[in-house]
């Protein structure tokens, strides 16, 4: 930032190269930007439920041999809840698979992230480029390469989770 004048300096001042830059910043924001704070947003609650559930299954496994020593109520209803409650859990683990959802986000999330700053690079390549007309050729060709590749890695992540995505197989005969 120039420090008098409080604006960025770059080689490119022509305004239409301007007016293009902030054109294409917005399509950055509206759409680039929203679906990394989806995949923020996503990665975050998969992760807490993830963890909050296994983290349950784990404490409740382990009390299953203390509540079999234990006599009456304890062995006769308790015990069996929480059996229940561990065969629950590990159904809904299984089914909503929130460690893969987990996994999947964050490397989409990494993946837009960088695909982002790969954008920024170029732009800053277009700033300084000093003829306005291939500078400007340099920013919608880096930004059709953001949006193409943001849409090939969103497709990427949801064919990866719908791929896992199972109906729960119950047994007639259990």
């Amino acid at each position: 930032m120039d420090q008098e004048q409080g604006r960025a300096i770059y080689q490119q001042d022509d305004a239409r190269f301007i007016s293009m830059l902030k054109e294409l910043t917005h399509i950055k924001e509206e759409y680039i930007v929203k679906q990394l704070k989806w995949y923020e947003d996503h990665s975050t609650k998969a992760k807490h439920y993830f963890r909050f559930v296994s983290t349950l299954i784990i404490i409740l496994s382990v009390s299953i041999p203390f509540l079999a020593t234990l006599e009456g109520l304890w062995r006769n209803l308790v015990l069996p809840i929480v059996a229940l409650t561990i065969a629950g859990l590990t159904g809904l683990n299984a089914f909503f698979r929130w460690e893969n959802s987990w996994k999947g986000s964050i490397q989409a999330k990494l993946t837009l992230e960088h695909m982002v700053w790969v954008w920024n690079l170029r732009i800053a390549e277009a700033k300084h480029e000093l003829d306005a007309q291939k500078g400007i050729e340099i920013m919608v060709t880096a930004t059709e390469q953001l949006l193409e590749n943001t849409q090939g890695t969103m497709l990427a992540e949801a064919e990866e989770y719908f791929k896992l995505v199972q109906t729960p197989n119950v047994s007639k005969n259990a």
